[in-house]
């Protein structure tokens, strides 16, 4: 992939919550370059909508129309998970480089077609995973890897929140992509393995409810290490992480992969906030250097990861209604 000068011109693809959040963030960016030219919808009313409310010159009615938009360099896909994959190869067929919203895809042969289409067509792709990127989680991995606190020998990391008992919900509902793993446990499952890498061996309990994973807890081990990773829709826990070593604990508070604080051996350090910016500065970086893929989040490692939940969903017995095997 060719080096990108000029101005990187961003569309953005869907207009809900993540995607609000991520425009409003944008400013924060360090390319002074960069600026987001375009949103998308599925009905022209809410992209007019949007675009007015975040000051944005262009709106389409359809995605169709912005992967047309020949003013667009790359596109934040942010609409519903079982979208992803249709969705980022459109763009990616129609010349536009992609940052997808985290979980790329349902399943690992959702990502294989998105990461074929990105090699067919030389585009840039990454999952728009920002914990990898906010400064309190990157500095607890970087203190682990220092081996500050010794050789790691136990992680605990759950994200479980209360999530409304209405089967229109995204998280309740089976064909909008929901369930407590893919959107949640996404999470803890990406630290331990940035972390440790691949699990050696793990067991998973869970309980699904109308197709759905409302609780799901994996038990892993890499070789001396142990992990409890768990998460949930029915209840509110911890959604704190905290690695121990040999010498000594590394913790991150709640909400563990957005939080700005970082606690080691009982002493509290601050770090600058978490921000959906950190990702796009990296996708800058990539797209300024020619580089396809980040080695920060490489999609080798997204990939993996997505294989993984396809094994505890096998485990669990999900399945959803419009994933590709």
């Amino acid at each position: 992939m060719e080096p990108h000068h000029g101005p990187v011109r961003w569309g953005v693809a869907a207009t809900g919550k993540i995607a609000a959040q991520f425009t409003t963030e944008f400013s924060q960016v360090v390319d002074s370059q960069a600026s987001i030219d375009a949103v998308g919808s599925r009905r022209r009313e809410t992209a007019e909508e949007f675009a007015a409310a975040h000051g944005i010159g262009r709106s389409h009615g359809s995605y169709a129309d912005l992967a047309a938009d020949a003013d667009i360099d790359i596109v934040y896909v942010a609409s519903l998970q079982p979208g992803h994959v249709t969705d980022a190869v459109l763009f990616l067929e129609a010349g536009k480089h992609v940052l997808i919203e985290k979980p790329m895809a349902l399943s690992a042969a959702e990502a294989d077609r998105i990461i074929a289409a990105a090699n067919a067509n030389d585009r840039f792709a990454m999952e728009a995973m920002w914990m990898r990127f906010n400064p309190a989680p990157v500095a607890a991995v970087d203190t682990v890897a220092s081996g500050r606190i010794g050789t790691p020998q136990r992680l605990e990391i759950d994200f479980t929140i209360e999530v409304p008992n209405d089967p229109d919900h995204r998280l309740r509902s089976l064909e909008k992509g929901g369930g407590s793993l893919l959107d949640l446990g996404i999470y803890p499952l990406t630290l331990a393995w940035w972390l440790l890498g691949p699990p050696t061996s793990w067991r998973v309990d869970g309980d699904v409810v109308n197709g759905v994973d409302t609780r799901c807890v994996v038990d892993a081990e890499w070789d001396d290490v142990t992990a409890t990773l768990s998460c949930g829709l029915d209840r509110f826990g911890p959604v704190s992480a905290a690695i121990t070593g040999r010498n000594g604990t590394v913790s991150l508070d709640a909400p563990f992969h957005a939080t700005h604080h970082l606690e080691l051996d009982s002493i509290r350090h601050s770090y600058p906030p978490a921000s959906l910016h950190w990702q796009v500065d990296e996708v800058h970086r990539c797209l300024r250097s020619g580089e396809r893929e980040s080695p920060r989040n490489p999609l080798a490692t997204t990939r993996a990861i997505l294989a993984w939940c396809d094994e505890i969903r096998a485990e669990l017995g999900i399945r959803y209604p419009t994933e590709l095997v």
